[in-house]
């Protein structure tokens, strides 16, 4: 299971394949796994919920700190784990044609 809290990224019982997912959400991007790491593993993250980009911030929120380290950093440092940029091919859905369903 995979739960984020402010500031925290805690998996437990995940594959490498399925945290790469997870990460794509907090990078919006794409991350696939190329550690090679077969199994299951338990993952704690603390991280600046400033890094976020794209999720407005509510000032009422929980908060990490914020003089944490970026989630880049925290994979790297906590996890033993590193992002980095490069191409692959991705599965793409595209829409052609929409249309309003009727009640024929």
């Amino acid at each position: 299971s995979i739960g984020p809290l402010p500031g925290q990224l805690r998996a437990s019982g995940v594959t490498m394949a399925s945290f790469a997912s997870v990460l794509s959400g907090y990078v919006e991007r794409p991350v696939i796994d190329h550690t090679g790491l077969q199994g299951s593993y338990d993952l704690q993250l603390e991280f600046s919920t400033d890094f976020r980009p794209g999720v407005p911030v509510d000032p009422g929120a929980p908060r990490g700190p914020a003089d944490g380290p970026s989630l880049f950093t925290a994979l790297q440092e906590q996890a033993g784990l590193k992002l980095t940029t490069g191409r692959a091919p991705v599965d793409v859905l595209v829409v052609e044609h929409v249309e309003r369903p009727t009640t024929d």
